[in-house]
């Protein structure tokens, strides 16, 4: 009979093991679950985030329009051309690093995107971002546009022109070894 009351107390001690996991497991999958509600809440609100900086970015390009068609009218009206002076005179000096990043925007015909440079600089997205902030952060005027949600950065046109003729952040031929 011990045999049996001892056999019996492994059963009961086994089913308060699986009871306790049992009770665990619960718990986990209730923790995953409001994980999981979160990271739905917050994906859900990047979502609205990323919707309101394209609708900006949308009515920011029209504002422009809109100032451009008003200084083509007043050119008319005054008979003269009215230009808007541009001088990039305001730019902080560029680390070694910036300089790099900014010739790679450069040198590139088209947009790309943050990606694809960090690629060609050999570096991580996040530290390319990092590099792109600091340029606009020092007057160097780096755009973005968005292409099927895909963010694409260039430098504007009239800058790179600018640059090629009176190398404005003063690179050196040193720099592109």
């Amino acid at each position: 009979m011990s045999e049996l009351s001892i056999k019996g107390e492994g059963c009961s001690s086994a089913n308060l093991k699986e009871k306790k996991n049992s009770l665990a497991i619960a718990a986990i999958c209730k923790e995953i679950e409001d994980h999981r509600e979160e990271l739905n809440d917050i994906t859900s609100e990047i979502q609205s985030n990323y919707e309101y900086n394209r609708d900006l970015d949308r009515k920011i390009t029209k504002l422009k329009e809109y100032v451009d068609e008003i200084c083509a009218i007043l050119s008319k009206m005054v008979g003269k051309k009215l230009t808007k002076s541009t001088t990039y005179t305001d730019i902080d000096p560029l680390t070694t690093k910036e300089k790099n990043i900014f010739l790679n925007l450069y040198t590139e015909e088209k947009p790309i995107t943050y990606a694809e440079l960090a690629k060609k600089m050999n570096m991580p997205i996040l530290e390319t971002r990092q590099y792109i902030t600091n340029l606009l952060e020092k007057g160097v005027p780096v755009q973005k546009e968005y292409i099927k949600t895909l963010p694409f950065i260039y430098l504007d046109p009239k800058f790179k022109n600018l640059q090629a003729k009176k190398n404005i952040l003063k690179i050196e031929q040193k720099i592109l070894a």
